[in-house]
């Protein structure tokens, strides 16, 4: 994937939909760090600490704070209720877990530049392509907002409770149309029992 320097987590049940039966990619929007030069062009030793998967492998070895209540939050929304560390890994292991944009951010609240998110286009169409999810869930409507033009499908309205839930599909190169869904980022104001109500109707 030519385009794509921070590569994602792809739990060891995701090809065969795990506990959910269907491929689900969850795409979050950056890593954060104190920056660098290099950042997005060279892979330094400092990047460990970027590294997707060891991100997920810490919340899965107990990690806690800030980053990792936002992963637990939307944990609980894919299967309605407080999880278990044992939960917890099945549910990642599940998953595959992708951050858009290929530069980090210094700060939480911090967004990339308008090239930044083109060249996150870039590496997102190589990662669905390659992973070919069945289901693909944005956090964040800032974030939606920034998805790729290339193979979009507009979704029918999908209404719950009078808010408009955005969605829509991507239209892959081998045939496969990938449904795509977006939520409030879990970060803050997330609702995880009501946001389950939207992402179980995409997995029946």
């Amino acid at each position: 994937m030519e385009h794509v320097f921070f590569k994602p987590w792809i739990g060891k049940n995701y090809k065969n939909g795990g506990i959910f039966k269907k491929k689900i990619l969850v795409l979050g929007e950056s890593h954060y760090c104190g920056g660098c030069d290099e950042c997005g062009i060279k892979y330094a030793p400092e990047c460990n600490d970027l590294n997707t998967t060891k991100i997920i492998e810490s919340l899965l070895d107990g990690s806690t704070g800030g980053w990792a209540n936002t992963f637990k939050k939307f944990e609980r929304s894919l299967v309605n209720k407080p999880t278990t560390p044992e939960e917890s890994r099945e549910i990642w292991e599940s998953v595959a877990y992708f951050n858009f944009l290929q530069i980090a951010m210094t700060d939480t609240r911090t967004a990339g530049s308008y090239e930044d998110y083109m060249e996150g286009q870039k590496a997102f169409l190589e990662v669905i392509e390659d992973l070919q999810p069945d289901l693909i869930i944005v956090w964040g409507i800032r974030l939606y907002g920034y998805l790729p033009n290339e193979g979009w499908i507009q979704g029918e309205p999908l209404v719950f409770d009078n808010y408009s839930v955005k969605n829509g599909y991507y239209q892959l190169k081998q045939g496969k149309k990938s449904r795509v869904i977006a939520v409030y980022h879990p970060s803050t104001g997330y609702s995880w029992d009501w946001w389950h109500k939207v992402i179980a109707s995409q997995l029946g």
